[in-house]
């Protein structure tokens, strides 16, 4: 019986070796670390918007169309584009120029277009998509389908195995996995299509993490729901199954969120944060405070926090419209032994005039290893971007390492998935694009 342990153990073994190879010859391939490309996306007269996945990207430029980069995430098809698994470029999604809003997760991507309608694409394994199928049926899209039947979509949020999204008479709706209470349904039962949270009609936004929602009022007020933030419940012990409400205050303007935190400003400019792990942000000695609402620093223009999907926030915006940096360490700082210390920020030194924002840290996706990444959109359709290299073959061989061995410890053979080393940028460098009629 040692011949059949023996030859597993070797099967196994070489698919490791051959992966990692592959990974090498992907790596050291000069044209796969081309960056040739045009330099600016189209421009038009609408609302351009930016919005990060844990390793990938989407941008909508200001005349409708629908641009991502990056890899995608563990199979999840995210990027949209057919077939296309890694790409360091921007390349453009489809023909349309109608899309009006995005939003990105880790796994799964949802977007709007003008006439109502909501699309999604990537894993819709635990009905992300809200189309009432699931597993076999419909596991995966790795272009745009269909989603949540209906054309008066105004808002989607994609959270990490579910989807929030906000109707035009201001009803909100929630579908895919309800472990934690995401779905504010009263329960944790899932829906494989849109159920209503609660029966306001007056949400005028709304903001999702993995676990948890927060969302905004026509009066200013904030409500959450989900895994509950309070450190006083041990992790994954305790949820929050409805809506509700965050503080008396009614002059919440922006939201986002952080490790097991949410950070939110006021119209005053001043940052706010609540969460498990608000005191390293917050400087709080007491970490009861946590449950509710501390002030992050002392300034006062803060104006707002750009949109980063599954990752965890760490782009702000003052009100003078300049860009603005976490400093992502802060992020790694969690837990008992984290230092009472407020958070440091730093300016982005971007002369140019942007029109979206975004920034976020991936460091929960590669373990120990701090992976930042800023992206900003200009008026005249330049991509700036610094920190974390999306795309990179480097962080794609690290991930076909990761399946090989899991592959393999299946079969018999025991060794421990590689840490990623992703490629990291400090300046700011302009992401090229491939138009469809360039491409090979």
């Amino acid at each position: 019986m040692a011949w059949p342990r023996l030859k597993t153990a070797a099967v196994a073994g070489a698919a490791i070796l051959l992966v990692t190879s592959i990974a090498i010859l992907v790596t050291t391939s000069p044209a796969s670390l081309s960056n040739k490309g045009r330099l600016r996306l189209p421009v038009g007269n609408g609302t351009p918007a930016i919005s990060l996945g844990e390793r990938h990207g989407l941008i909508l430029a200001s005349d409708g169309s629908l641009w991502s980069w990056g890899s995608d995430w563990l199979g999840r098809p995210v990027l949209g584009l057919g077939n296309v698994t890694a790409q360091t470029r921007l390349r453009r999604i489809g023909d349309d120029t109608n899309w009006v809003s995005i939003a990105a997760a880790a796994a799964h991507n949802l977007a709007i277009r003008s006439d109502g309608t909501l699309w999604a694409w990537g894993d819709n394994s635990h009905g992300q998509f809200g189309v009432g199928t699931v597993g076999r049926q419909n596991a995966m899209a790795n272009t745009p389908v269909h989603a949540a039947p209906g054309n008066d979509w105004k808002q989607a949020a994609a959270g990490g195995m579910h989807s929030v999204a906000l109707k035009n008479d201001g009803t909100l709706w929630a579908w895919g996995y309800n472990r934690a209470g995401s779905l504010g349904t009263g329960s944790t039962n899932s829906s494989l299509v849109p159920v209503q949270v609660g029966s306001a009609t007056n949400w005028i936004k709304v903001w999702t993490e993995s676990l948890d929602n927060v969302a905004m009022q026509s009066d200013g007020s904030l409500w959450y729901w989900g895994e509950n933030p309070d450190p006083a419940f041990p992790q994954g012990t305790g949820a929050i199954l409805i809506p509700t409400r965050v503080s008396p205050d009614t002059n919440w303007v922006d939201v986002g969120f952080g490790l097991w935190t949410v950070f939110a400003i006021k119209s005053d400019g001043t940052l706010w944060a609540w969460g498990r792990y608000a005191h390293v942000y917050t400087g709080a000695q007491d970490e009861s405070l946590d449950a509710t609402p501390s002030r992050v620093g002392t300034n006062s223009d803060w104006q707002t926090i750009p949109a980063c999907g599954g990752w965890w926030c760490l782009g702000l915006t003052k009100k003078d419209g300049s860009l603005w940096f976490v400093n992502p360490s802060a992020s790694q700082r969690y837990g008992p032994s984290s230092p009472y210390e407020v958070v440091q920020f730093s300016r982005v030194e971007l002369q140019k005039d942007v029109v979206a924002y975004a920034a976020g840290d991936a460091g929960a996706a590669v373990r120990s290893v701090k992976a930042p990444i800023g992206v900003a959109l200009t008026s005249d359709g330049e991509v700036w971007t610094w920190g974390l290299v999306l795309g990179d073959p480097r962080s794609l061989g690290n991930r076909l390492q990761y399946r090989a061995i899991q592959v393999a410890n299946r079969l018999g053979y025991k060794g421990k998935p590689p840490v990623a080393t992703p490629v990291i940028h400090q300046t700011p460098w302009r992401l090229p694009h491939v138009e469809a009629d360039t491409l090979p």
